[in-house]
């Protein structure tokens, strides 16, 4: 065997054992996973109004643009406009919907403001998505005017989900009636997609 044979051979051994050695550290390390990079932004606009006439229960608020869809690892900005001015004291089991859950930096912008929950006797409605989870709760707007809410999460599943209003902003005698319990007004779906 010639000398230039027994070195070629040599280098290729010393290659493969190198190659065996890292992938043997690899194994070893522990893995951190890490965090799906977000892969775009959009902004959903939606505005409560309360001049809905819902059929048998007369004017009951609304939230407008109450479907849509979005990308799994997508930041999502919800921006709410609320003309509602009537309060939905949360009482009981909803008193967890006063706190912000889920946005990207734990708050929401109210009316430029960063707060991380709202008293619960000045919620007016809730957007909750329990399946994702996030949560804004949403003031009541001073008479005659308006309050915008700002918050962003990002989905990290594909999926459909229901949104709904957790205040009890709707009718009948525990306020759960009526609007609350009807489709497109304080409820709807939120398609994630791939």
């Amino acid at each position: 065997m010639s000398l230039v044979a027994i070195l070629v051979g040599l280098a290729v051994t010393v290659a493969l054992v190198a190659g065996i050695a890292s992938g043997v550290v690899g194994l070893t390390r522990s893995r951190t996973p890490s965090a799906p990079a977000v892969r775009g932004h959009v902004t959903e606009v939606m505005k409560i109004l309360t001049t809905g006439n819902l059929p048998g229960t007369g004017n009951q608020p609304q939230f407008t643009n109450p479907q849509w869809t979005v990308h799994v690892n997508e930041r999502v900005t919800v921006k709410i406009v609320n003309f509602d001015d009537g309060t939905a004291p949360l009482m009981g089991a909803q008193m967890m919907y006063d706190k912000v859950v889920g946005s990207s930096t734990g708050q929401e912008l109210v009316a430029g403001q960063a707060l991380s929950s709202i008293p619960d006797t000045n919620v007016a409605h809730t957007f909750t998505i329990v399946g994702l989870p996030f949560n804004m709760p949403i003031p009541a707007a001073p008479t005659g005017k308006s309050v915008t809410v700002v918050a962003s999460f990002v989905p990290t599943k594909t999926g459909t989900f229901t949104w709904q209003c957790y205040a009890p902003c709707g009718a009948g005698t525990n306020g759960m009636g009526g609007a609350m319990s009807t489709m497109k007004w304080m409820e709807g779906k939120i398609k994630v997609i791939a």
